[in-house]
């Protein structure tokens, strides 16, 4: 059942399914949501080589974060009259990113060897280089595939779901600078 579940939300990040064709349940959403508050944590833990912020920032920085997907998705869900949709496009939001952060592991883990590299080196360089190429990647991955889930869950073309994945994204931003 699991990896059935796994592989509708890929199908979703790759863009060759919708929002619609995943499952209606709020129980999954409440998973989802405790699955990538985990994530969201112990990634937050790991790229903090410092120190500077208590596990109790981060729970509830990732908490906040929650919320401010949810409230977003459902103010732009009421504005367009799409308010039913809520349970799976939120879902699909949150899948999206959970699958996009748990691709990100292996880069959060080399951040910290990047810290102290010594870049004279030309190795390091093109080590970095990909590093840099490979965060890339994934960052416009995950905004494309999160507009195709607005698109499709606001029946708009890709432009106008863009602008809402920017409303969104400034939202999240400005959530978690709110405690960080």
């Amino acid at each position: 059942m699991w990896g059935s579940l796994l592989k509708r939300y890929w199908q979703v990040i790759i863009l060759k399914e919708t929002p619609a064709n995943t499952p209606h349940s709020f129980f999954l959403l409440g998973l989802v949501t405790l699955i990538y508050l985990t994530i969201l944590v112990t990634q937050w833990t790991i790229a903090d080589v410092k120190g500077t912020y208590s596990l109790t920032n981060s729970i509830f920085t990732g908490m906040s974060l929650l919320l401010s997907f949810g409230v977003y998705t459902k103010i732009i869900l009421y504005l367009y009259k799409k308010g039913n949709r809520f349970a799976q496009t939120v879902t699909s939001l949150l899948m999206v990113n959970l699958i996009i952060h748990c691709l990100a592991f292996p880069l959060l883990f080399m951040t910290s060897y990047l810290l102290q590299a010594d870049f004279k080196q030309t190795n390091m360089l093109l080590f970095t280089f990909i590093y840099i190429i490979c965060t890339l990647i994934l960052s416009i991955w995950q905004f494309i595939a999160i507009t195709h889930v607005y698109r499709c869950a606001l029946e708009l073309s890709f432009f106008p779901a863009m602008l809402v994945s920017v409303g969104l994204l400034a939202t999240n931003i400005l959530t978690v600078s709110i405690w960080r």
